[in-house]
């Protein structure tokens, strides 16, 4: 063989390896080679939701554009194609465990349970789990829900931590289950329902862009207060690891503020950032 020949065979090889190594990194940020999906929540105001285009918006879809230009700098990655596919509180676990989805970005809150079976990022906000009933309803604590009706989002934390408190004091509250968001605070709306049990910056903002903001009261006990954060399949470390990598630098150059003023410090609603967030970006 002469070496021609040689040099020729050699570069054939060095490419293919090269090759070999982008989709091995290809392979092991995304779930399909060239294809990153994000998962959106359609009524997660201001995390994650559909605009008026239908198009899905918000402070956790902000991060996560973010996240999906640092993985284009990867290796064999520059043509990265980004999917995006609806996730609700009841499947958004089995969508990231499953594979459907590579990136949650929703408003998923961290909790012991959840992190054994997925991965989380980061902590990127602090929410309490509080109570939203009517002004007028009469409703001023937690025991005050004896024997009402308490609309919860399906597979969401607020559930299972309001029915051990209703166990333990013996209030006998009727659970109701829905969908979403939108579907939980038109019940209470319409007074299907007495009261709703979520995050607090969600019921605080639905509450703030009804048409009668004044008409609602957050009870001012807390459930729990949890950090929310961007949800990665367990065995991906390699994308776990370039998310945290990723929000540690739009931190450290000012621009995380920036997302977060956009879609909390707005006209209709303000919402300064806690101490809680403000000293876990500080360890960032």
């Amino acid at each position: 063989m002469n070496m021609l020949k040689v040099l020729v065979l050699a570069g054939a090889v060095a490419a293919t390896m090269a090759n070999a190594n982008a989709n091995d990194a290809a392979g092991k940020l995304t779930n399909a080679d060239g294809v990153v999906t994000i998962g959106y929540r359609e009524a997660s105001v201001p995390f994650s939701y559909l605009d008026g285009q239908k198009k899905p918006v918000g402070y956790t879809m902000d991060l996560c554009a973010h996240i999906v230009d640092a993985i284009r700098k990867q290796p064999g990655m520059a043509d990265l194609k980004v999917n995006y596919v609806a996730v609700s509180s009841s499947d958004r676990m089995e969508k990231v465990k499953g594979g459907a989805v590579d990136l949650e970005c929703g408003s998923t809150t961290v909790t012991k349970q959840r992190a054994g079976e997925v991965a989380f990022s980061n902590p990127i906000f602090f929410a309490d789990t509080k109570i939203l009933v009517r002004a007028d309803s009469g409703i001023r604590t937690i025991a005050d829900l004896k024997e009402k009706r308490v609309i919860v989002n399906q597979g969401a934390t607020g559930a299972p931590l309001l029915a051990k408190v209703d166990m333990d004091k013996g209030l006998h509250i009727q659970f109701v289950k829905s969908r979403d968001n939108v579907e939980s605070f038109k019940s209470l709306q319409q007074s299907k329902v007495d009261a709703f049990v979520h995050d607090d910056i969600q019921l605080t903002i639905l509450a703030a862009t009804s048409s009668d903001p004044k008409g609602y009261t957050l009870l001012a006990e807390s459930l729990s207060s949890d950090p929310i954060a961007i949800m990665v399949r367990k065995d991906n470390k390699q994308l776990k690891q370039l998310v945290d990598a990723t929000l540690a630098k739009i931190n450290a150059s000012g621009e995380l503020a920036k997302v977060y003023a956009k879609w909390f410090m707005t006209p209709t609603f303000k919402v300064p950032m806690g101490d809680a967030l403000k000293n876990e970006l500080k360890r960032q």
